[in-house]
């Protein structure tokens, strides 16, 4: 791509999308890897057909599991509408996984010899467009004087380079010490080991952005959840770990002494 071409067609969508920003529940839930989409412009990256479906180019069943779980809260919705592969929006633009080479150990041709022009260019035209959707969003509740709950959701492999992962739940942070606890008591007296802190990944800020950025710089109560995608398979597992995680929230919300509004009550029954 010429540098002086824009990535984004005009008639391409804006990275950054959002529900119910105007929504007075305590949560904020963010996707920051909903989607495959790759710019016109871009094609396929140099990959195969049959690797756009992969994991690596987004989190399977994330944007699904967290649009039922804003539903459930009544919650504003943060997505992300591109792939992870053009760049990560869970990163810093400056960090080495910014824009990955590879994927599950296959390789990246349109990201292995990045220039620091095409870098400087994804970030202008799909990093950005995103955190400032995120942050004028808290921006808005903020000025409101509303209370944020700030959650991002994630899913992960059920294998990964033949490493088997056991857990169905990871409640991942950096420095919070209010919801993400709350949160993996409460789904670790559901759920036992198969909820662990900080796994399958650790958080850091040079790890993620998101939650350390948006959520724990600003002093919101914040948490990253993972889920293991093979858990998310199919609409009615969806729903169930909807219920289930909407439940554990406002169980650790309640616990922060924040009242929350629950339709996962006798939700898919």
């Amino acid at each position: 791509m010429l540098d002086d071409q824009p990535i984004l067609a005009a008639t391409e969508p804006s990275p950054f999308a959002s529900a119910k920003e105007d929504s007075a529940s305590p949560f904020t839930i963010v996707c920051e890897h909903a989607s495959r989409r790759l710019p016109v412009s871009m094609g396929t990256l140099g990959l195969d057909d049959e690797h756009l479906a992969r994991h690596f180019m987004w989190d399977i069943g994330a944007l699904a599991l967290a649009r039922a779980i804003a539903a459930r809260l009544d919650a504003p919705l943060a997505m992300q509408r591109y792939s992870r592969m053009i760049c990560d929006c869970n990163r810093h633009w400056e960090a080495s996984s910014f824009i990955p080479a590879e994927g599950e150990g296959i390789p990246v041709p349109a990201n292995i010899k990045v220039t620091a022009a095409e870098r400087k260019q994804r970030r202008a035209e799909i990093w950005q467009p995103f955190q400032d959707g995120v942050a004028a969003l808290l921006d808005r509740r903020n000025a409101r004087g509303q209370q944020t709950l700030f959650v991002t959701i994630h899913s992960f492999t059920p294998v990964f380079f033949g490493v088997k992962r056991d857990m169905e739940y990871g409640v991942l942070f950096d420095r919070n010490d209010s919801l993400s606890p709350a949160l993996l008591e409460e789904l670790r007296a559901r759920h036992g080991d198969k909820a662990l802190a900080n796994e399958p990944y650790s958080m850091s800020r040079d790890t993620d952005y998101t939650v350390p950025v948006h959520g724990e710089d600003r002093g919101l109560d914040s948490v990253e959840i993972e889920v293991r995608n093979d858990l998310l398979s199919n609409s009615d597992q969806i729903e169930a770990r909807a219920d289930d995680l909407a439940d554990a929230l406002c169980e650790a919300a309640a616990a922060l002494g924040v009242a929350v509004n629950n339709s996962s009550k006798g939700a898919g029954k």
